[in-house]
């Protein structure tokens, strides 16, 4: 055999690894509390999409099979992220978090991860007028995280102390919120079904009837 017709049947092994036409297709994804769904194309791009309690999320990308899987790699987006805007003094003995968001948005789904000199760390939830936690010195904090679960979206760590204030605004800017950056993300192939673990659930595509 010639390198050619090596290279000609490696390429064709190659293919039908990336495309399963068996596959193609919708599926419904549908379960208590979810609402999901997922299109394979014939041209290798997928849709997904999922609603789960407040959260939303879609994706769009490519798609391939590799063994009894389905690996899911979605186009590029630019991630959500946290900016700290200032840090000062605040009132003697209370670390006071604000945060600009964009319009419509609460601040309530957002929480602040404190972590404090004698080591432990707490969560706490933000109003919509921010957050004020008095604190012991025993108890002071020392860094600062914000996060949002429900995107699993997080700032780095920001130092506190009594020299740099207690004091801390942020803003958060949403940038392509809601869009999942799958990353070669397997779903299995089980009798027919396609099962996705996520949200620490696992969600059962099955292909939907017309």
């Amino acid at each position: 055999m010639s390198m050619a017709s090596s290279v000609v049947l490696v390429g064709a092994a190659s293919a039908a690894m990336a495309q399963s036409p068996s596959l193609v297709g919708t599926y419904d994804g549908g379960q208590m509390e979810i609402a999901a769904a997922l299109q394979l194309l014939a041209d290798g791009r997928f849709r997904y999409a999922l609603a789960y309690g407040a959260l939303d999320e879609e994706a769009v990308g490519k798609w391939i099979v590799r063994g009894d899987r389905v690996l899911l790699t979605s186009d590029p987006a630019t991630a959500p992220r946290f900016v700290l805007v200032s840090q000062s003094k605040s009132a003697p003995g209370v670390l006071r978090v604000d945060l600009d968001v964009p319009k419509g948005l609460s601040r309530q789904y957002f929480d602040a991860v404190i972590t404090k000199a004698n080591g432990q760390t707490e969560r706490k939830q933000l109003a919509e007028d921010g957050l004020s936690l008095p604190f012991a010195a025993a108890e002071a904090p020392t860094t600062i995280r914000l996060s949002l679960q429900m995107f699993d979206v997080a700032s780095g760590p920001v130092r506190l102390d009594a020299n740099s204030g207690y004091s801390v605004r942020f803003r958060f800017e949403p940038n392509d919120i809601g869009k999942v950056a799958f990353q070669a993300t397997p779903l299995k192939l089980v009798n027919g079904a396609l099962l996705l673990d996520r949200h620490g659930r696992t969600i059962r595509f099955k292909r939907a009837r017309h």
